[in-house]
């Protein structure tokens, strides 16, 4: 989906952000004749790279980009990171766990399939360019930019679940208002009703992640994917209304006894969902992490019969 004018919308004094398939954060500090911006996230490749450089042209008469903050390393989210840095020298921050994860993106792709996967699989839609980390967030810090004399405060959150050491980002603006950038730990209401089976790589972290965001005070809300909000508590709830709804299939799956292949079928079938290659792997994956966490805290167990593995309701 191409980057226009029209997807650029004013949240606070210095706070923007561009809605468009991957939501990307703007902090533009002015500076005598030019704007310096800071990024948050970089979109899935080269050309939407190219389209937030068109925007940000449109928009602002000079400008500089001084770093792109990443909330974690799926190609959807930094897979614009090399082509921003060679165009204008950016540097890139990010957690140290999605640093690493920038830097082999093979991982990505191994860790969805379980192994090498098909080359199919290792596509830009879900590899990004290899990338290096110029500064490592500390955990959850706090830390304050300023440019041409202007003070903006960002929080570091830890949002982890959704994927290994996934961070969200609080902007605190020079008018006081507060945006919360929450990257793919909590979609959007018509992205959660369109995709109700979300990717995640820590099922029990999700839902932890969720309930620190429902409790956590800011004035706009802008998840990854979907439109932002104001008042967060009825997203975070309809987010875990689709965590809890997708345990209770798996668990109803398993009145009796069902291989890891067979839970994925029927999930799928319940759920009107026609899988290709890419949501087989990515659901796939998904459901693997639902059965640990759901065998975790006791409602399901394993068996191996007929060198088959079994899941079944405790």
């Amino acid at each position: 989906m191409g980057i226009n004018i029209n997807k650029y919308i004013p949240l606070s004094t210095h706070v923007s952000y561009i809605s468009t398939s991957t939501n990307i954060g703007i902090i533009a500090f002015p500076c005598g004749k030019t704007v310096k911006i800071y990024l948050i996230d970089s979109g899935n490749d080269d050309a939407q790279a190219q389209d937030i450089l068109k925007l940000l042209s449109k928009h602002y008469e000079s400008y500089t980009i001084e770093a792109v903050l990443n909330t974690h390393s799926h190609a959807d989210h930094c897979g614009g990171n090399i082509y921003l840095r060679e165009k204008t020298g950016c540097k890139i921050w990010s957690s140290k766990g999605e640093a690493a994860l920038m830097a082999h993106p093979e991982i990505e792709t191994g860790l969805i399939w379980g192994g090498t996967p098909v080359h199919e699989i290792r596509s830009d839609y879900l590899m990004a360019k290899a990338c290096d980390a110029d500064r490592i967030f500390k955990g959850e810090e706090e830390f304050t930019i300023t440019e041409g004399g202007t003070p903006i405060r960002i929080s570091v959150v830890n949002l982890s679940g959704h994927y290994l050491d996934q961070t969200g980002f609080i902007v605190t603006d020079t008018d006081g208002k507060k945006s919360f950038f929450m990257g793919d730990a909590i979609s959007g209401r018509n992205v959660i009703r369109r995709y109700w089976i979300q990717y995640l790589l820590d099922e029990p972290r999700t839902k932890e992640s969720l309930l620190k965001i429902a409790e956590t005070q800011a004035d706009f809300y802008i998840p990854g994917h979907g439109q932002s909000v104001k008042e967060i508590e009825g997203l975070a709830e309809l987010n875990l209304i689709a965590i809890i709804e997708t345990e209770d299939m798996i668990v109803d799956e398993l009145s009796c006894p069902k291989t890891t292949e067979e839970i994925l079928k029927s999930v799928a079938d319940r759920s009107s969902i026609t899988l290709h290659l890419a949501n087989y792997v990515l659901i796939g994956s998904t459901l693997k992490s639902y059965l640990s966490g759901l065998y975790e805290a006791g409602k399901i167990t394993y068996f191996i019969e007929g060198n088959r593995l079994l899941w079944k309701k405790i």
